[in-house]
């Protein structure tokens, strides 16, 4: 019997899963390469009402490209080629249509983060997909990095003892464009906070019961537009735990990402990684690379293991390790760390 289940198992995970992508933005086009390059997922179509701006990552991968999800479910009908699942990469307000319309279509899902605006709305989504027994996967990369992970087990074997404190710093890189600042780059707690909140939760295995914000704007011009580009979130979490997020979109340096957490028993670290692993020593000092250029490169392999978990769940039936739970509390904690910097006053979180 143990021989069989291997054998089952091992074909499950050699078989392909039909794969839909939504949305050929900068996340479409990184989780199109994810699934392309995944032996177990065949790439099936990229769904975008901006069919121009689609076109080329449709031409790139030699997949269809429809204009809607209900075009894209109708061909896989006609043509008799199922979809298994969709990887929603599209912004936040589209997310409840297109997760509603998948699930109708019993349909498994992927989504960016967050599953939607408000932790109100994410609860209902889940329960629709419930309602429709298919799953709702929300993508928390640093869950699927190896040093992110590395952390985690180091913090919850008791090798740092009592969690006290964290820090956390995220310099994003490049820096956005001015027009994307002043025309829907929102508050930097709403747009960037949300990853770190997750791992520092599953870390912890802990509840933030506090949250105190305060923001600020680099210039003139987005502080007349009332654009918040820094930020810095302390969040007392109900074992004792203080943790201060710093959040920024200038880091002309590289993509800045660190973690520390400080225990009784000693501290375990996620730093930077550089472009590349030369140094140069000369007369003048040490000189090294910057830190890499941003998101798709520091979490390349992270966005590939996401969606091959993905894969274990449309294949093997796998329960996606991040839950509903953990997806309603990251966004009551954004949420209670826009209100404290808007009303600059400690929000806490109550609950039942």
């Amino acid at each position: 019997m143990t021989t069989l289940f291997r054998s089952t198992n091992m074909l499950l995970r050699q078989a392909q899963a039909r794969v839909l992508v939504v949305g050929s933005g900068r996340m479409g086009h990184i989780r199109a390469k994810a699934l392309y390059g995944n032996p177990r997922i065949q790439l099936c179509g990229i769904v975008d009402t901006n069919t121009k701006q689609a076109k080329p990552l449709s031409e790139l991968y030699r997949i269809p490209l429809f204009a809607s999800l209900e075009e894209a479910i109708i061909s896989s009908t006609t043509t008799e080629s199922p979809i298994d699942g969709v990887v929603i990469s599209t912004p936040t307000p589209t997310h409840a249509s297109l997760i509603t319309e998948a699930a109708q279509n019993k349909l498994s899902i992927f989504t960016e983060k967050p599953v939607d605006e408000t932790a109100k709305k994410t609860t209902s989504l889940f329960q629709i997909c419930a309602n429709q027994n298919v799953n709702l996967c929300c993508g928390y990369q640093r869950r699927f990095d190896s040093s992110y992970q590395a952390l985690y087990h180091q913090v919850n074997s008791g090798a740092i003892g009592n969690p006290l404190a964290a820090s956390i710093f995220f310099g994003d890189h490049p820096v956005p464009s001015r027009q994307f600042l002043l025309q829907g780059g929102a508050n930097i707690i709403s747009d960037c906070s949300a990853h770190d909140v997750d791992f520092i939760r599953w870390v912890l295995n802990d509840e933030v019961v506090s949250v105190y914000a305060v923001g600020t704007s680099s210039d003139d011009e987005l502080r007349q537009n009332n654009v918040i580009d820094n930020a810095t979130m302390l969040m007392k979490f109900s074992r004792g735990t203080n943790v201060t997020l710093t959040l920024s979109r200038g880091a002309n340096y590289g993509y800045d990402q660190r973690v520390e957490v400080f225990g009784t028993e000693g501290m375990a670290t996620v730093n930077n990684i550089a472009e590349n692993a030369s140094e140069l020593a000369n007369e003048t000092g040490l000189h090294r690379p910057k830190w890499q250029h941003s998101f798709p490169q520091r979490f390349d392999a992270a966005f590939a293991q996401e969606m091959d978990a993905f894969a274990d769940t449309l294949l093997c039936g796998t329960p996606w390790p991040i839950k509903e739970k953990d997806c309603v509390e990251v966004q009551r904690v954004c949420d209670a760390a826009l209100e404290s910097c808007e009303t600059s006053q400690i929000v806490h979180l109550h609950r039942e």
